[in-house]
């Protein structure tokens, strides 16, 4: 079983905690002040009195995981919130950036992903329909594969789609594929009207590649490291925002006159 980050913190503090614990109770048992109360001296009685206490309350050790998780969360949100401005230019005013929707919408959304992610293909109809029923958002789509080299074939096909104005018909073929090998993403790109010949050698270009390294350098400053991670106007979220969540994200944006 393989622990996580914070679990081996919370374990790392349990027994910081009881060693404290044993510490002070040695300290105390040294006291020449015959009045004092007796405590468990040795040990033994330290971690049976934990052991116990435990078995009697697992649920302390969960919560702690789970405001330490929380904790970590809301920081780092709000660091990438704070990235937001410093980053401003390259997150939402990139020269070329993918864009759908609205070029002038007083909303924009912008999305890291990633072709292989299962949270991504969860919420791209969601997406789709937000933008066709609000008709006032700007979507910018930033190809941030992380995943797979086959995630980092597919961004650059995509990437490079773009040069025959089928990047759109080509992302959505690509994030309800099963299949996303080398073969499979040509014959996707086939299927969708794209000339493969020409697409291999726009893949091929230097600013194909120059556009997924842009995007994970700012990923790193924004401190972005899943997918999909949103900014909605300046605020982010992490994880697969229901339709409902979406709307009301952007009606937020919207209202505090935050678009971006």
């Amino acid at each position: 079983m393989q622990l996580s980050r914070t679990t081996l913190f919370i374990i790392a503090g349990a027994a910081l905690m009881v060693a404290s614990v044993f510490l002070a109770l040695q300290l105390a048992s040294n006291r020449s002040d015959e009045s004092a109360p007796a405590f468990a001296t040795s040990k033994a009685d330290i971690e049976r009195i934990v052991h116990d206490y435990l078995m009697a309350h697992p649920e302390v050790i969960f919560d702690a995981v789970k405001q330490m998780e929380t904790k970590e969360n809301d920081d780092r949100l709000a660091l990438m919130r704070q990235g937001a401005k410093t980053h401003a230019a390259q997150l939402f005013h990139e020269p070329g950036a993918i864009m759908v929707g609205n070029p002038n919408g007083d909303v924009t959304i912008v999305e890291f992903f990633d072709y292989h992610c299962t949270y991504c293909r969860k919420v791209v109809a969601d997406l789709m329909s937000l933008v066709k029923q609000d008709g006032n958002i700007k979507l910018i789509l930033k190809d941030f594969p992380i995943l797979s080299k086959e995630s980092e074939m597919a961004a650059r096909a995509a990437i490079a789609s773009q040069a025959q104005g089928k990047y759109w018909d080509f992302h959505l073929a690509l994030m309800t594929a099963e299949d996303l090998s080398e073969e499979s993403v040509f014959v996707i790109a086939k299927g969708v009207g794209l000339n493969v010949a020409q697409l291999k050698a726009d893949m091929a270009k230097p600013d194909v590649n120059e556009a997924i390294v842009r995007t994970h350098a700012l990923a790193r400053d924004l401190g972005i490291e899943a997918t999909p991670t949103f900014y909605v106007g300046d605020t982010p979220f992490s994880g697969a925002l229901p339709l409902e969540e979406l709307k009301d994200a952007v009606a937020k944006a919207r209202k505090a006159g935050k678009g971006a």
